[in-house]
């Protein structure tokens, strides 16, 4: 286990995004890959003013992880295709499969700071370029402009419009591509049929296997969960509607230091909110104990 401890400061209330293999690889001095797990042990908050911190990330679910695994195939692909059909062009060195959290996420993440909050970078923060996709270009160089967009994990809409998207939310993106179930989620099985038939019937002395047939069939013959949308595909498209909540610290003015729970992210992305419903303008720090070595999926 290799823990670092990251340290993040503001001076304004307000929405932030954290990109933690991003600040990783600035404070290590190495690129760690984003398409991993990232685990938090804990860490700390601190806030004279008692304002909260909300921390929030996508959710840890199989859909999220077959939605990134997705979208790194078809990225893979593209490239592939590409440097096959070009001689002479290679990758950058540093060149990895990046996405946003959700299309509230610039580029402008939080970076980690020094205990005098001085950056760990002199003059513009290092490239941390988010992937970007380009279609096909059936006119050729001149024609008209093939479309380019960028990725995000959740949302339960993409950004822009066909043929000028802006980003691409993954996890609707693999939800459409998904064949339709049929309305039990498995495969069409006639148990009414199978109830009435007469050789099930041959040995019936009673109402007992009828009852008991009738309960077979009335339960379970639904998933536990909604068909057309899952965490992270919410039914209204907002800021932080497709995230969940992982941690919350409400430091006082007699306390300001309140700690924050261990947390797993998802492409170690994450979204903080400082002071929610306050206009207050204070400085806080935010201090996090992060693995270095990723869980792949």
């Amino acid at each position: 286990m290799t823990v670092s401890r990251l340290r993040f400061y503001g001076d304004t209330n307000g929405t932030y995004y954290i990109d933690l293999w991003r600040a990783i690889s600035l404070q290590e001095r190495k690129l760690h890959r984003q398409k991993q797990i990232c685990t938090v042990y804990g860490g700390y908050f601190v806030d004279s003013q008692g304002n909260r911190i909300d921390i929030n990330t996508a959710a840890l679910t199989w859909m999220n992880k077959r939605a990134v695994n997705r979208g790194f195939r078809i990225w893979k692909s593209m490239i592939a295709d590409t440097l096959k059909s070009t001689d002479g062009l290679s990758t950058g060195r540093w060149n990895d499969f990046k996405i946003y959290l959700n299309n509230q996420m610039g580029d402008s993440t939080l970076l980690p700071v020094d205990a005098g909050n001085q950056d760990l970078y002199n003059g513009t923060a290092p490239e941390w370029n988010y992937s970007t996709l380009t279609s096909d270009d059936p006119d050729g160089p001149g024609g008209t402009a093939p479309d380019q967009y960028e990725l995000m994990l959740a949302g339960s809409a993409h950004s822009g419009t066909d043929p000028n998207w802006g980003r691409i939310s993954l996890l609707k993106s693999w939800l459409d591509s998904r064949a339709e179930l049929d309305t039990s989620g498995y495969p069409n099985v006639d148990n009414a049929a199978i109830i009435a038939d007469p050789l099930n019937n041959l040995m019936d002395a009673g109402d007992a296997d009828d009852d008991r047939m009738q309960i077979i069939n009335s339960e379970g013959d639904n998933p536990p969960y909604d068909h057309d949308t899952m965490f992270g595909h919410a039914a209204t498209a907002g800021g932080s509607n497709n995230l969940q909540r992982q941690s919350v610290a409400q430091p006082s003015a007699q306390v300001p230091v309140a700690p924050i729970h261990g947390f797993q992210a998802l492409c170690g992305l994450v979204q903080i909110v400082v002071g929610a419903g306050s206009t207050t303008g204070n400085e806080w720090e935010l201090v996090l104990d992060v693995e270095t070595k990723g869980e792949s999926f």
